[in-house]
């Protein structure tokens, strides 16, 4: 009997979400150095930061296609990802981890993430992860950073997970509201709840949840 899935998010549950933020400022950080441009740093703080990331990389890149602007953006923004995390090991939510392999016993336990699927691999190596995840659904390397369209391509294969628990993204929980999936917020972090949003402040309140 196939059993049900559970989808989670990677940052801000199973590691803090401090590499990819810290590697989101300085992307825009050293794309500003390259144009002489100090406004483009501005973009990092943004919601539609993916336009400054365009505008960017039509400056660098201009004989690029957008897809091949796309991948390189990317390829950048999460070597510097995994430079911290190989730099900062305590990143690392490790009772977090060790409670969802326990759940694999009863739990199908999936990573829908817009991490490239080399990304996520590099990570979880550097981390020794390689065995929590039963699915994993990656973006594609020429992809936006748009989570609805892993989310997509997870349900067309998968089907609905019975739960998804995800981090600080909103448009990760706006997707779940629209198809009927129910959705924790994983606030482990201390930021302000969401809307409409149930949450789980630490790992008991997680554990409640799959009650």
């Amino acid at each position: 009997m196939t059993k049900p899935i559970i989808a989670t998010t990677f940052s801000g549950l199973y590691i803090k979400s401090t590499p990819w933020k810290k590697a989101h400022i300085l992307w825009f950080q050293q794309a500003s150095k390259q144009l002489n441009d100090p406004l483009i740093k501005d973009w990092a703080y943004r919601d539609d930061y993916f336009k400054g990331v365009d505008e960017a990389m039509k400056r660098i890149y201009p004989n690029l296609s957008d897809s091949q602007r796309t991948k390189e953006a990317r390829n950048s923004f999460f070597d510097s990802v995994c430079q911290y995390i190989q730099q900062n090991p305590d990143v690392r939510n490790n009772e977090v981890i060790e409670f969802f392999k326990k759940l694999k016993s009863k739990y199908e336990i999936a990573l829908i993430t817009t991490n490239t699927a080399e990304a996520i691999n590099r990570i979880l190596k550097i981390i020794n992860l390689e065995d929590l995840f039963d699915i994993i659904e990656a973006s594609n390397p020429d992809e936006k950073d748009d989570k609805t369209i892993v989310f997509d391509r997870f349900i067309r294969i998968y089907g609905k997970p019975i739960l998804y628990i995800g981090g600080d993204r909103k448009d990760s929980f706006d997707y779940c509201k629209q198809h009927s999936i129910r959705a924790v917020f994983a606030n482990l972090e201390d930021k302000e709840d969401m809307s409409g949003v149930e949450s789980a402040h630490n790992l008991k309140e997680i554990e409640l949840k799959l009650r």
